[in-house]
C-alpha cells in the first residue's frame, strides 16, 4: 500500500487514508467502528508498510488506542532471539523465565497471580467486583501480562509505548498511547459511470478462516461464551460442521462476536 501512495503529496496522501479508514470501518473486518479508527488503521498499515491483514494480526483498536497483541509481542521477541521457559501457566499465577543472548543471557524469571492483580485494581471494576474478561479468562490475561512485560523489559524496542489489548482496556479515562490525527473530513468522492456487467466469479463471499483470523480475539471469546470450543482452544478445533455453520452466517456470526466483545467492555467500565 505505502509503493502505491509514495507519489501523492502530503494532501491528497491523507485523502486516500481518510478514504481507506473509512471503507475499513464500513467493511467491519478489521474490529474498527468509526471512520477515526480507520484511520488509525490506515496510516499504521501505511507507515509501517504492512496489509491490513497483516494489522489484524499484529495490531487492536482498544478504547481508540493502538495496541499491539500479546502472541505478536511474543512472536517478534522469539524472531529477535529471545527465549521464554514457561515455569507456571494456571488461573492463578503466570510465571516464566526471559532470555536473550544480549540482554539477558542468564535469564530474567517474570511472575503473576491473580491475587495482585485484584490487589492493585487492575482486575476488579469500579464496584470491585472481578471483571468478566479475567474471570472468563484468568489464565490468559495473566500470561498476556506476563509476556507484555517481558518483551518491554528486555527488547523494549519491540513495544515501543504500545500496550497490550488487555492493559489498554485498563487505563479507562487515564491517557496512554495515542495518536493526534486530526478530526476525518468528508472527502467528495465523484460519480463514475457504472461499469460493463462482467461474469461473477464463482465466489465472491470473503474466505471464513480470513475473517475469523482477522477477528479472531472477538471470535474465540464468543465461541467459548457459546460452548463450542474449550478453555485452551480457538476457531481452528472446530469441527467441520461447526465452521459450515459458521460459514452459513458469517457476517451475522462476526456481528454476534463483535458484540459480545463490546458488552464485556461496557461492562468493565461501568
Amino acid at each position: 500500500m505505502a509503493n502505491e501512495l509514495a507519489h501523492l503529496n502530503d494532501t491528497q496522501l491523507m485523502q486516500n487514508l481518510q478514504t481507506l479508514g473509512t471503507e475499513f470501518a464500513k467493511s467491519g473486518i478489521l474490529g474498527v467502528s468509526n471512520p477515526s479508527q480507520g484511520l488509525i488503521v490506515a496510516l499504521t498499515c501505511y507507515t509501517e508498510h504492512i496489509s491490513p491483514i497483516e494489522f489484524a494480526r499484529t495490531y487492536h483498536i482498544v478504547n481508540g488506542r493502538l495496541s499491539m497483541r500479546a502472541d505478536a509481542m511474543q512472536a517478534q521477541f522469539l524472531r529477535q532471539g529471545g527465549r521464554i521457559k514457561w515455569l507456571t501457566s494456571t488461573n492463578e499465577e503466570c510465571k516464566a523465565v526471559f532470555s536473550h543472548p544480549e540482554y539477558a543471557p542468564e535469564g530474567v524469571t517474570l511472575s503473576l497471580t491473580i491475587e495482585e492483580m485484584v490487589d492493585s485494581g487492575i482486575a476488579v471494576d469500579s464496584r470491585g467486583q472481578l471483571k468478566q474478561t479475567w474471570k472468563s479468562f484468568p489464565r490468559q490475561m495473566l500470561r498476556a501480562r506476563v509476556v507484555s512485560e517481558g518483551c518491554r523489559m528486555l527488547t523494549p524496542g519491540i513495544v515501543a509505548g504500545v500496550y497490550t489489548p488487555e492493559e489498554a482496556g485498563e487505563f479507562g479515562n487515564t491517557p496512554a498511547r495515542t495518536l493526534d490525527l486530526p478530526k476525518p473530513r468528508e472527502v467528495p468522492v465523484q460519480a463514475l459511470p457504472e461499469p460493463e456487467p462482467e461474469p461473477e466469479p464463482e465466489s465472491t463471499a470473503p474466505d471464513m478462516e480470513e475473517v475469523l483470523l482477522a477477528n479472531e480475539e472477538a471470535v474465540n471469546m464468543y465461541l467459548a461464551k457459546i460452548a463450542w470450543i474449550k478453555e485452551n482452544q480457538t476457531w481452528r478445533n472446530l469441527s467441520t460442521g461447526q465452521k459450515n455453520k459458521i460459514t452459513a452466517k458469517l457476517d451475522s456470526f462476526i456481528t454476534k462476536a463483535k458484540a459480545y466483545v463490546v458488552s464485556l467492555e461496557e461492562e468493565e467500565e461501568n
